[in-house]
């Protein structure tokens, strides 16, 4: 079974760099983040058990998704092959099953029972006034079409059964919501907390509103996810999550949602967002809470992978000899895409950067390098930058265009400029790379040289 635990079970056996327990009590409160954070000033990316964390019984999972190796873990594949494999599960989609009971129904608790309070939502940031869900994946089903959708969405707790909730401009919840709130009516969503990564890799899919996403998610695990019936709402949940939190967005009410740590290392201040009132909770016996690592690379990569997948597909459409396609963490995982390909002629660069620009928004710089150059090692890209640029034909800059709102340095509503560089080469008489003979280079390796 493809669950939380199964995969943890597995990087037990990969040792303290991939999982590290932490077994000496934690507050709730900033604790966790603390540690994820001087972990990370040393370049380590564990996940996290952490065992116990002050007035809860439940343990918290953490960071789970914070490197490419583990994520390409997930879906058995080396980590040069992560976004190949991604494309190829998500462009088959395997329907779900519908199924009578499933161990996430252990423990039922409905209506004045219900109580969030119970469960180790953590405080992340200095800035933070309340605990947040970060790992909730909302299922919900469209009013208009009947198609379900699952994307992740903070959640900010203010009481007991009540969660201020960010839904993104643009994003499929928010036209769900938007579609009921035009009917008075409240819509039915669910929280799916503590999945197998494949599972939650699957729902950052950016898979059209008309595409039901747990055929992506299967597709992504390649078996039909098994789905349970929600005791207090009417939408189906995976039998295997560790825990769900049913209820409503309600219509036409918003409160202060905020400050909240997001992907680029800033705070999103306080904005008057949607409510959802919490009907139900059921979850496994002894179940573990899992938590994403706010702000920093876990967020960051987990929603790289679904998105560089989505532009190679886009730009290798426009410019057949596309090679790779990555957002590297020094633009957040978000803002800077680099592509690299095999170009026919000049203006198929320009073909690739709009096509990546078109098919995601929060791009801010895109660089175009020959297909010699490889995307994934800054410092190779950086050389391309240095050695085939001139920056006044090289690059342009298209200004007020939709951006991010997280973006710190946007307008009003996320208005941004976007700029590209093309740093492939120009002339045919271009300066060859140096490089030794393709037979040394595939004979040599160095561990056959060193003691």
């Amino acid at each position: 079974m493809m669950d939380l635990r199964s995969f943890m079970e597995r990087l037990e056996g990969e040792g303290p760099e991939e999982l590290l327990h932490i077994r000496k009590p934690v507050r709730p409160e900033h604790d966790v983040t603390g540690l994820l954070m001087e972990l990370e000033s040393s370049g380590r990316y564990p996940a996290l058990f952490v065992h116990e964390v002050q007035g809860f019984s439940m343990p918290v999972i953490t960071n789970l998704h914070a490197t490419r190796h583990r994520l390409a873990m997930a879906l058995g594949v080396d980590a040069n092959d992560l976004v190949e494999e991604y494309r190829r599960r998500e462009s088959n989609p395997i329907a779900p099953e519908l199924v009578k009971d499933g161990p996430v129904k252990a423990v039922v608790r409905t209506g004045a029972d219900v109580d969030l309070g119970e469960i180790p939502l953590l405080t992340h940031f200095d800035i933070s006034t309340a605990p947040y869900v970060t790992a909730g994946i909302v299922v919900a089903r469209d009013p208009v079409s009947g198609v379900r959708n699952l994307s992740f969405n903070r959640a900010m707790m203010v009481e007991r059964n009540r969660l201020r909730m960010h839904l993104a401009p643009g994003m499929h919840l928010m036209r769900c919501a938007r579609n009921a709130e035009e009917r008075g009516e409240p819509l039915d969503i669910a929280f799916i907390v503590g999945v197998h990564p494949a599972f939650a890799i699957g729902a950052l899919s950016l898979a059209p509103f008309d595409v039901d996403e747990y055929d992506v998610i299967g597709g992504m695990m390649e078996r039909p996810v098994p789905l349970v019936r929600c005791e207090t709402v009417p939408l189906e949940v995976p039998a295997h999550a560790e825990m769900v939190f049913e209820g409503r967005i309600l219509p036409d009410v918003r409160e202060e949602e905020g400050p909240f740590g997001e992907f680029t290392g800033h705070a999103v201040g306080v904005r008057r967002n949607h409510v959802s009132e919490i009907t139900g909770v059921t979850h496994r016996e002894k179940p573990l809470y899992q938590d994403i690592f706010t702000g920093h690379s876990e967020q960051r990569l987990m929603g790289s992978i679904p998105r560089e997948a989505a532009i190679f597909r886009a730009v290798k459409a426009v410019a057949a000899g596309t090679r790779a396609v990555h957002m590297p963490p020094s633009g957040n995982c978000r803002f800077h895409c680099y592509i690299s390909l095999d170009k026919r002629s000049d203006g198929e660069v320009r073909n690739a950067v709009m096509a990546a620009m078109a098919t995601d928004l929060y791009l801010k710089l895109v660089i175009v390098v020959d297909g010699d150059v490889n995307v994934y090692n800054e410092r190779d890209v950086m050389w391309a930058v240095a050695n085939r640029v001139q920056a006044d034909t090289d690059t342009f800059i298209i200004p007020r265009c939709q951006g991010s709102e997280t973006d710190p340095s946007s307008g009003q509503g996320g208005t941004t400029a976007k700029m590209v560089i093309d740093a492939t080469k120009k002339r045919k008489d271009f300066p060859k790379r140096l490089a030794v003979p393709d037979a040394v280079r595939e004979r040599i390796r160095v561990e056959d040289y060193i003691d």
